[in-house]
């Protein structure tokens, strides 16, 4: 027997919020890897490097790191001290990091694999990379139809980070379902949305993929 569907506000042909539920609230995808973040604080320590800013390292890491680095391709961002591509392995530092977080970012750079071997060298013995990639999402609102490159499944992750890392000091979880990639494509926020929704966990429908790798 076919399940009537009512469609009501979502039949339409475009998004209710079309900045990822900013003006809404809270975006969905912050959900997941903000706690995955705050999971893996204990590695958030030492010399710690972020991407575009350091909010994460100040608010999982906090008193336990003692060097913040910022890197940033554009000089424009005041708030980078390090402005460097993350494809060019050449200029980076070797064995700096004990961790590196990288959030929804490898996704917009078209050499992903140079970033993976970026993080790889700049992290020290032993240094904890903590990287978020997409799934499911709306074209990235600053990279734009040209600059964003990239979705990810479990599989293509750990095919990626096996090349790099050893594979017994990799952990990789995905997170999501089909009512979270509807909400979030449609831009609808996280607070509109039950945690019993958000915390349904569905493999075939994945909205976002996190890998914690040690050198």
């Amino acid at each position: 027997m076919r399940i009537p569907i009512f469609f009501g506000s979502l039949r339409r042909l475009k998004p209710i919020s079309d900045l990822y539920g900013f003006d809404r609230g809270t975006p969905i995808d912050r959900y997941y890897f903000e706690n995955f973040l705050k999971k893996d604080s204990r590695n958030i320590k030492g010399t710690v490097l972020e991407i575009l800013d350091n909010n994460y390292t100040r608010k999982f890491g906090g008193k336990k790191v003692t060097k913040s680095d910022i890197l940033d391709i554009n000089k424009s961002n005041k708030r980078a001290n390090i402005y460097i591509d993350l494809r060019n392995t050449e200029k980076l530092p070797k064995n700096k990091y004990d961790c590196i977080i990288l959030t929804q970012t490898v996704h917009i750079i078209d050499d992903y694999e140079a970033v993976i071997r970026s993080v790889y060298k700049m992290l020290k013995s032993k240094g904890v990379l903590l990287c978020t990639l997409p799934c499911v999402s709306r074209i990235d609102c600053v990279a734009k139809e040209k600059g964003d490159y990239w979705r990810f499944t479990k599989a293509s992750a750990e095919y990626i980070f096996k090349k790099y890392f050893n594979k017994n000091k990799l952990k990789i979880k995905s997170f999501g379902n089909v009512f979270v990639n509807i909400c979030f494509l449609e831009g609808i926020s996280l607070e509109e949305i039950r945690k019993k929704e958000l915390d349904y966990y569905d493999k075939n429908f994945p909205l976002m993929v996190c890998v914690k790798a040690i050198k």
